[in-house]
């Protein structure tokens, strides 16, 4: 289990995130939903060791990690697909793929992982000799999941992945989600798409102003009368 307890993230003098307590089972799907400048990607760059944790803990199996350096973190199987996707566009499908398996718990199984990775998303297998920068942005952030799977993680975070992408493409992104979780995969995504969010997802929680102000699971909230008002526009 990946747990958050009473955790703080400030930047300067700002507080992005408020006490906030979440957790992830392994072969979960948990979702943070929340308005632009919540403190939605905070939390996972403060889980993935890519910004401080000003107070609380973060644990991994009941062992703290807290404070943790990203490559660390990495090794212990959490990974992350950033916002912005931080793929190399100058290197093909197969060479960005095979970057993600540079942690000392991916190696040995580098081989099986990268045609795990092509089950999931055949279209990289058809093309994992192009160039990443001549692709369009769902098989771009297809290239970033599959990489972020190439390290063998126990708990995937995803960052806003369907921001820029057709509703068409959104849906197949994550149907592939669905099979990744299938793997025995955690995942924990922070999303503003409400809908598609909560309709792939097992429970979420709602942030704003960098504090938790509900969670359920994904029926309780679609069903929600706040949720619907506030995120829904009143219609499913």
């Amino acid at each position: 289990m990946l747990e958050l307890n009473n955790m703080l993230v400030r930047y300067g003098k700002h507080l992005a995130v408020d006490g906030v307590n979440i957790s992830v089972e392994k072969g979960e799907v948990v979702v943070v939903l929340g308005a632009n400048g919540a403190g939605k990607s905070s939390i996972l760059k403060a889980i993935a060791g890519m910004v401080p944790v000003a107070d609380g803990t973060i644990s991994l199996d009941h062992t703290p990690i807290t404070g943790m350096p990203a490559h660390q973190l990495t090794n212990r199987g959490i990974a992350l697909v950033p916002e912005g996707r931080g793929i190399i566009g100058r290197m093909t499908v197969e060479e960005n793929l095979r970057l993600g398996a540079t942690p000392a718990r991916a190696r040995d199984y580098e081989d099986d992982t990268i045609a795990q990775v092509y089950d999931i998303f055949p279209r990289l297998h058809e093309r994992k000799r192009q160039f990443v920068h001549t692709m369009s942005g769902g098989e771009q952030q297809m290239v970033a999941i599959g990489r972020a799977m190439m390290s063998k993680p126990d708990f995937l975070l995803l960052d806003e992945p369907s921001l820029g992408l057709a509703p068409i493409i959104v849906g197949d992104m994550f149907k592939a989600l669905a099979r990744v979780r299938k793997t025995g995969v955690g995942l924990l995504i922070v999303e503003q798409n409400v809908k598609i969010s909560l309709r792939h997802a097992d429970r979420g929680y709602l942030l704003e102003a960098g504090r938790i102000t509900g969670s359920g699971t994904s029926d309780e909230l679609m069903n929600d009368a706040a949720v619907r008002h506030a995120f829904l526009g009143g219609d499913i």
